[in-house]
């Protein structure tokens, strides 16, 4: 069966029509694209899905109104329609939407900039929250002593230390004495 001029005319409006609409599914996936996708792998699974969508549609679009056959010009039309709308209402419409996201991003890296350094502080201040316990841990003390039982171990390890440079020949500055000086003897 052979269609006529009126029926493969009506087609190629159609397919300008639906190459149209495949440009406006464009910009949808661009905007999702813009917010969301940040690694190359997320850009490839957005933008196969997108061919997928519209090659289907084609297919379903050709047997619906070519009666299942393949026809050259209902593809250049889809094309023709998609390129005619990207230059045309995707330009004025990117000139809207992608201002739109990058304020809507500044605003929340601000907004998650104002909640860290308030959580931070918030963390630093509580006295139920240890922050940046493991700083402050000794490796061969005991952690479980209260500040006054640490500042006396502290005080404790300091003499011990400068019981045994006197010990061994150091002076209390740390330099190493004489046999002959007898100054730090007495």
């Amino acid at each position: 069966m052979e269609l006529t001029f009126a029926q493969q005319s009506t087609a190629f409006l159609c397919s300008l029509v639906f190459g149209a609409a495949a440009g406006l599914l464009y910009d949808i996936f661009k905007i999702i694209r813009m917010t969301l996708c940040k690694g190359k792998a997320s850009v490839f699974v957005t933008d196969f899905l997108y061919v997928f969508i519209v090659s289907l549609n084609l297919f379903i679009f050709s047997v619906a109104y070519m009666l299942g056959f393949f026809r050259v010009f209902v593809t250049v039309g889809s094309f023709l329609g998609f390129v005619i709308c990207r230059l045309t209402l995707g330009r004025l419409l990117s000139l809207v939407y992608c201002p739109m996201i990058r304020f809507t991003e500044s605003v929340c890296v601000k907004i998650s900039q104002k909640i860290k350094k308030n959580l931070k502080k918030l963390l630093k201040n509580s006295n139920n929250i240890l922050y940046n316990e493991g700083k402050n841990k000794g490796i061969f003390r005991n952690d479980n002593n209260n500040s006054a039982e640490k500042a006396d171990s502290f005080e404790d390890e300091k003499k011990h230390k400068e019981s045994k440079r006197k010990h061994c020949g150091f002076s209390a500055d740390g330099r190493r004495r004489n046999k002959g000086d007898n100054s730090e003897k007495a």
